[in-house]
């Protein structure tokens, strides 16, 4: 499905270049940075279980590419990928009914992909220039869990994703970028985005990451 949505909305880019009066260009951009989901740390982990593991830190990274088109130097539509990761380590040593339960130096992950398709804004001032962006998304999550139980006796665990548990969630983004030219091609800036899920109604995350962006002229 992503692929066919892809392949779509690429189409629809080079019909909208064919047909755009103002001569256009394409640019690709980078980014990775600090992003805070406020999501991974909002389990309940208090359960039959006698001990749980689902929560991780709320900071953690962030990175992916995009494909921008510019109908002109003030407007353009992208397409994005971005994956972040938020992780918390386990330490874990107890005895249960004469049972060894260890878990040590042991990392949980609670990953997300971004799949972006937006508009953004150029605002230019004399040695820089503001952009305004917003769009929709579709996230797919993988998250990974850890159960010691007493009755019936283990540990149990667990990677909750898509392909096994549907996990998938659909919304929208904003953002500000501000932005400085290097030199003919290659413009570097910073860049702060909101990620919202409609389906859930809720906050997911807020990200600043530097961006490197290079243009095609």
């Amino acid at each position: 499905m992503n692929k066919v949505i892809c392949i779509i909305v690429i189409n629809c880019i080079f019909c909208i270049q064919g047909q755009a009066q103002e001569k256009g260009s394409f640019s690709i951009e980078a980014n990775y940075g600090l992003q805070a989901n406020f999501f991974v740390n909002s389990y309940n982990e208090n359960n039959p279980f006698e001990a749980s593991f689902f929560n991780k830190n709320v900071i953690g990274s962030i990175g992916g590419l995009a494909i921008k088109y510019n109908f002109n130097k003030k407007s353009a539509l992208i397409i994005a990928y971005d994956q972040s990761n938020n992780t918390k380590e386990i330490n874990y040593n107890e005895n249960i009914n004469q049972v060894d339960y260890l878990i040590k130096n042991w990392n949980i992950r609670h990953t997300n992909h971004f799949y972006q398709l937006g508009y953004e804004q150029t605002i230019p001032t004399k040695k820089s220039k503001w952009i305004l962006a917003a769009g929709i998304v579709y996230v797919r999550m993988q998250q990974q869990e850890i159960n010691i139980s007493e009755y019936p006796r283990g540990i149990y665990l667990r990677e909750r994703n898509f392909k096994s548990n549907g996990l998938e969630e659909g919304g929208f983004y904003a953002g500000i970028q501000h932005s400085w030219l290097i030199d003919k091609h290659f413009e570097l800036g910073i860049r702060t985005r909101i990620f919202y899920l409609a389906s859930v109604n809720t906050l997911e995350s807020i990200t600043l990451t530097p961006v490197l962006t290079y243009h095609f002229i």
